[in-house]
Order: C-alpha cells, then sequence, then structure tokens
C-alpha cells in the first residue's frame, strides 16, 4: 500500500502537467475529426506508428493504450507483453516521426520518464 501511495504522489507533477495538455488534444482533435467528417471530402491520412515503450510496467502501458484510444483520430491496434512496442492507427498521419514523437511526449506527461532498462 505504501508503495502504491508513493508511486501516485511521485506522479502528481507529471499529472498537473499532463491533464491540461490531454484535454487540449482532446478538443482539438475531436474538433478536427468532426469538422472533416462533416465535409464532402475527408482529408484524412491514415497510417500506422509504432511507440517505444520500453521502461514502462503492464499497468503502464495498459494506461498508455487507453489514453491514446480515447483521444479521436488514434487508435492502440497492438500491445504485445514480451514486445517493448504498440503499434497506432493514425487517422491523421502526416509526418510518422513527428506523430511518433508528439505521443511519446504525451505519455511521458502521463505515465512519468519510462524506467531505465537494466
Amino acid at each position: 500500500m505504501k508503495s502504491l501511495l508513493r508511486r501516485t504522489l511521485l506522479r502528481l507533477p507529471n499529472l498537473i502537467v499532463f491533464l491540461p495538455i490531454y484535454l487540449r488534444e482532446m478538443t482539438l482533435s475531436n474538433l478536427r475529426v468532426a469538422v472533416d467528417a462533416l465535409r464532402p471530402r475527408q482529408h484524412f491520412t491514415p497510417g500506422f506508428v509504432q511507440i517505444n515503450l520500453r521502461g514502462y510496467d503492464a499497468i503502464q502501458r495498459w494506461e498508455a493504450a487507453c489514453l491514446i484510444s480515447m483521444t479521436p483520430g488514434t487508435l492502440s491496434l497492438d500491445l504485445e507483453e514480451d514486445s517493448d512496442l504498440m503499434l497506432v492507427h493514425c487517422l491523421y498521419l502526416e509526418n510518422p516521426d513527428q506523430t511518433r514523437a508528439e505521443l511519446e511526449t504525451l505519455l511521458r506527461h502521463a505515465l512519468g520518464n519510462p524506467e531505465p532498462a537494466l
């Protein structure tokens, strides 16, 4: 119980930074998908990126998959226990490297920095 409380308290600063960022991203994603869905011609550029989850434990990986899937326009597709990579489908993927970096930054804000691999 003490380790759970300690871990939660250590993550509190990350959550304070993360919540406004995530709410902003979620709002912008909702608007982008809604506007594009109402247009006569959609401007989707779908694609896949792999997100590195090395250093995150099983619960943090599950949280990452849920956070990504809750944001309109992104969906976590593959999260294997024996792999450090999560496959993510993006509805708007103009620049895969930039999208990967943005998602990994968002996860660092939400979950904290990953533990270094031993």
